[in-house]
């Protein structure tokens, strides 16, 4: 078996990343984790999403700026990259407890203009399902995005298509070419994850991508495996990446 890493050894990331997550079953905690890998490796990171976030939790940042105007969020996340190395940036309050999202080009303005080494973006919501396909407005990903996760819980593999284990599972049915109810096999799942309509959706062709699997364990193994084997004959994928416990990871590919 291959060693747990963190995120950063496993991911080639660029001295400037925009770095979007799209997808189901971790992203928020995905977002953080790598932020924090990031910061303890010198490196300044915004931490934001184009789409809504809950407040972030003890730990998951430095330090919260909500602002409503462009403007004014460059101004506040440049003096707070100067004190800390991990800063989320949100648009303004959204529908009740959640924080709203930037626009697609405002993580790129940020990245160029505040001071930050990498700015990561929450692209997409789910509703913490363990697998998604997209609706006609979804993921918001930002056209410079320069790495992609696609992130799906193996707890979805051989689980019956129900609103239970997906979100949109009507848009997962069309992706996956199955029925509502039926089995989410390896190779289902395998052409949702490599779908220009499901996990690829809006995301840029130059874009190093990844697939990560959350929620792995040794009795999934094998299911696993032919998943990876099927999503590898993508061109697009750069690797698989499978966790057990959050911020432990293992290049599967």
């Amino acid at each position: 078996m291959s060693t747990m890493s963190s995120l950063t050894d496993l991911i080639d990331l660029p001295a400037k990343s925009l770095i979007s997550i799209v997808g189901a079953g971790g992203k928020t905690t995905t977002m953080y984790t790598l932020a924090g890998e990031l910061a303890q490796r010198g490196k300044r990171v915004i931490t934001t999403t184009t789409t809504q976030i809950f407040f972030p939790g003890p730990g998951e940042t430095d330090t919260l700026i909500v602002a409503a105007e462009m403007p004014s969020i460059l101004k506040l996340a440049s003096a707070a990259l100067k004190q800390h190395h991990r800063v989320t940036v949100a648009a303004a309050p959204g529908r009740s407890t959640k924080l709203a999202g930037l626009g697609p080009e405002q993580p790129y303005q940020l990245l160029m203009k505040s001071g930050a080494d990498a700015v990561i973006v929450e692209a997409d919501g789910a509703r913490h399902r363990m697998i998604k396909a997209p609706a006609e407005h979804e993921p918001v990903v930002p056209p410079q995005t320069n790495v992609a996760l696609l992130m799906m819980s193996a707890e979805a593999i051989n689980q019956p298509l129900n609103a239970q284990v997906a979100h949109r599972p009507e848009h997962v049915a069309g992706v996956a070419g199955i029925n509502l109810g039926a089995i989410l096999t390896p190779s289902a799942i395998a052409r949702l994850m490599t779908s220009d309509q499901g996990a690829f959706k809006n995301i840029p062709e130059t874009a190093a991508t990844y697939l990560l699997i959350t929620h792995s364990t040794m009795t999934g193994r094998e299911a696993i495996q032919e998943l990876i084997s099927l999503v590898r004959l993508s061109p697009r994928i750069a690797g698989v990446l499978s966790s057990t416990n959050s911020g432990e990871w293992r290049d599967i590919s």
